[in-house]
């Protein structure tokens, strides 16, 4: 896929180009940004552009041998490195796919370039190593490290690249691309909307993650405070679909109250109910919002940020925290 294919991202794109034009390429990047925005897809561009055998870099669209080799990720001159399934990237990965090959002179192309997803996953000892590299660099070598967290990268590590900022996707081109591809069967707009700007979260918000929304916010709205018996319900029935889904199923619980919360403040201020992302569930919005002032609903955004952090960064028990917390966004 050439950069025109690509959705959104107009001033990384361009920047990216002017670097080509002006004979400017940088030996490492640094590509941040919210997961599933197309980062990966800008830095497989980048690499098509700066290998192409036709130097096409205004028409951007080439089917030149090198950019035909990318786009199918058969090109020995770019590569990729994902480690998916791994929670860490560690030392010997970085010391036998990136220092082994790196100082070697591209096969056939005039960069070598070195694409790392997930970057922020290289623990203490791999961003060590890592940084050695960055530090004496190979001649007609290219590092594109693409991750969500770039505060988890040393600061040495970041200020040996060029930053490229991603952005969420505006809700349209989310929507655009939804309805271009016939992805889903759901509304395609307020899919979109829940995506937040990702793609790959819209393709994610199939039926299941509906009736995931429905039943989480089911549970929160069925607790009644007078009535311990409603609230250790809830959190049975919660806590059902957190244990099949581990980690990731904990996180969309907290994006789900997280985006409800935000709705609810949306309605309590503006009022604009273009702006809020659950746009089905505007009567049960209005009827949470409107028996809480603002500064109530803000107060309940802080108790979510402190749940998710005491479970994450303390390992507290989830049972408990889940009870904690549906016991305050409830009152």
């Amino acid at each position: 896929m050439g950069f025109p294919q690509i959705i959104g991202h107009k001033p990384q794109k361009e920047f990216l180009l002017n670097s080509v034009r002006k004979n400017r390429v940088s030996h490492a990047y640094l590509f941040s940004g919210p997961e599933g925005v197309g980062k990966k897809l800008v830095a497989t561009g980048f690499a098509k552009l700066i290998n192409c055998a036709e130097g096409e870099i205004e028409n951007l669209d080439c089917e030149c041998p090198s950019c035909a080799k990318t786009e199918k990720g058969l090109n020995p001159d770019v590569l990729v490195f994902g480690y998916p399934g791994e929670k860490t990237i560690k030392v010997d990965h970085v010391r036998q796919d990136i220092e082994r090959l790196i100082h070697l002179a591209p096969y056939e192309n005039p960069y070598k370039v070195f694409i790392i997803d997930g970057a922020q996953r290289m623990n203490f000892n791999a961003q060590n190593a890592f940084l050695k590299t960055l530090e004496e660099p190979p001649p007609r070598s290219v590092i594109i490290l693409i991750t969500t967290l770039a505060d988890l990268l040393m600061p040495t590590i970041r200020s040996r690249c060029q930053s490229v900022v991603f952005q969420p996707l505006e809700t349209g081109q989310v929507r655009g691309f939804l309805e271009k591809e016939g992805a889903g069967q759901n509304d395609p707009e307020l899919v979109s909307r829940i995506s937040g700007g990702s793609i790959s979260r819209a393709l994610a918000t199939d039926e299941d993650y509906l009736r995931k929304r429905t039943e989480y916010l089911d549970c929160l709205m069925a607790v009644d405070a007078k009535k311990p018996l409603t609230l250790f319900h809830s959190v049975e029935r919660m806590q059902k679909e957190i244990k099949g889904g581990g980690a990731e199923e904990l996180k969309t619980v907290f994006d789900i109250l997280s985006t409800w919360l935000r709705d609810s403040v949306i309605l309590k201020t503006s009022g604009k109910k273009e702006e809020i992302v659950n746009t089905d569930l505007v009567k049960r919005l209005s009827e949470y919002s409107g028996k809480r002032d603002v500064s109530e609903l803000l107060g309940k955004f802080a108790a979510l940020e402190e749940t998710m952090a005491r479970i994450s960064e303390n390992n507290a028990n989830v049972e408990l925290s889940l009870e904690n917390l549906l016991l305050r966004l409830s009152r």
